[in-house]
């Protein structure tokens, strides 16, 4: 029997249009969360606008996202903010469930979200037709129906369907995979 090395996460830094821009890569759970988000907590705590690049992030938990959720906080209490760009598929779906995503906090890219900083709230833009899309990620069990009651359902499905089809690009170009 041949010992794997557990597999864990690194984060990039650079600073780009006024933000701070941290790539994650490889995968965030409670094993790995200390060591991957520790260079958001020194900009978060100086009120910096921080895009976390998702794009190479392959797997995130629940105590992942609530460690990220938690570092955001401590940037809106130093007036600057915390937003999410470019998750594979898998962490999409997470950030879906645990209701992320609807909350603006979610872009497509980070070019998106650069050009999206400081605006309050964030607001994802996607082009997309809406039409089918709500009832099919509601069929596909990626979302659940009740997202799409209401007045909001037209924004959901073109935020949602835009995301997919945005990490569906990535996947079919290679993007992000080892």
């Amino acid at each position: 029997m041949t010992a794997r090395a557990m597999p864990g996460v690194s984060a990039e830094k650079n600073a780009r249009a006024g933000c701070v821009v941290v790539a994650l890569r490889g995968e965030l759970d409670v094993c790995t969360a200390a060591d991957g988000l520790s260079a958001l907590t020194t900009p978060a705590a100086a009120g910096a606008w921080i895009v976390v690049d998702l794009a190479e992030l392959a797997f995130m938990d629940c105590y992942s996202l609530g460690k990220l959720m938690a570092v955001r906080a401590q940037a809106r209490r130093a007036s600057g903010d915390l937003v999410l760009s470019g998750p594979q598929p898998r962490v999409l779906r997470l950030l879906v469930l645990c209701d992320v995503v609807s909350h603006g906090l979610v872009f497509a890219s980070v070019d998106e979200a650069v050009s999206g900083a400081g605006s309050a709230p964030a607001a994802l833009v996607m082009s997309g037709a809406a039409g089918g899309a709500a009832s099919s990620l509601a069929r596909s069990g990626i979302v659940s129906s009740a997202l799409f009651r209401g007045w909001t359902a037209m924004g959901h499905a073109r935020m949602l369907s835009g995301l997919i089809a945005a990490a569906g690009r990535k996947r079919l170009d290679g993007a992000g995979t080892h």
